[in-house]
């Protein structure tokens, strides 16, 4: 789209009829040309599960609300797009991930699944896949990632658990792309900053999923 306005731009500019036209006009064009390829490039995709959908808690005090706050007040100019969903695995996420890439069409990818997969002893080497497969498709339509590393219970065993862990560093290497190893250090496990079913973070740890989140993400941006 914005090649082809800038097509129109350089014919109307080059044709006879540019003596007509006033020069604040193409000021105008070009103000709007600029713009528009600023919307289109200052996206920010994240695509997790209800650790990221602010299960149990007011949309506005989730991490990902507050994340687009800070964006703000430090002046980037992003604009931050929920796509995550309850309950959704890494194979539910693959299955609508093309359409969404595609709708959204993101500078940056916050890709946060896996969680489900771990809870439900899921395979491991699928939850690899997929998330391979999401990050992947993000390279492909010229999108950064930042994958968003989680820890489980033992419930599974240690070679489960480990197994489930070390994943998300291996698809850091793999695809050379930023990795925040726990999204959820310093939230889980303690009472005061999680929900009554012990697994959801409340109001009080989301700013401190975003401190976890920032410094990786801070990275990542630009100002324009």
């Amino acid at each position: 789209m914005f090649f082809h306005l800038l097509l129109i731009f350089e014919y109307v500019f080059s044709s006879r009829f540019v003596k007509r036209l006033n020069l604040s006009l193409f000021g105008f064009i070009f103000v709007a040309l600029s713009t528009h390829a600023l919307a289109e490039n200052s996206k920010i995709l994240v695509y997790g599960d209800s650790l990221s959908a602010a299960y149990g808690i007011a949309q506005p005090q989730g991490w990902v609300t507050l994340m687009q706050q800070k964006l703000n007040a430090e002046g980037y100019h992003y604009e931050v797009a929920n796509a995550s969903i309850s309950g959704e695995t890494t194979s539910g996420g693959l299955t609508r991930f093309e359409k969404t890439i595609t709708t959204t069409r993101p500078m940056i990818v916050i890709l946060a699944l896996g969680a489900n997969d771990g809870l439900r002893g899921l395979p491991i080497q699928e939850m690899h896949k997929n998330l391979s497969a999401m990050i992947a498709y993000s390279q492909k339509n010229k999108a950064k990632v930042l994958l968003l590393g989680m820890r489980i219970p033992p419930n599974y065993g240690p070679k489960y658990t480990e197994a489930f862990f070390q994943t998300y560093q291996q698809l850091g290497q793999q695809h050379k792309i930023s990795l925040v190893p726990f999204m959820l250090d310093q939230v889980a496990a303690k009472p005061d900053l999680v929900q009554a079913d012990g697994l959801h973070p409340n109001a009080l740890g989301q700013p401190v999923i975003l401190k976890n989140i920032w410094p990786a993400l801070k990275l990542m941006l630009k100002k324009k």
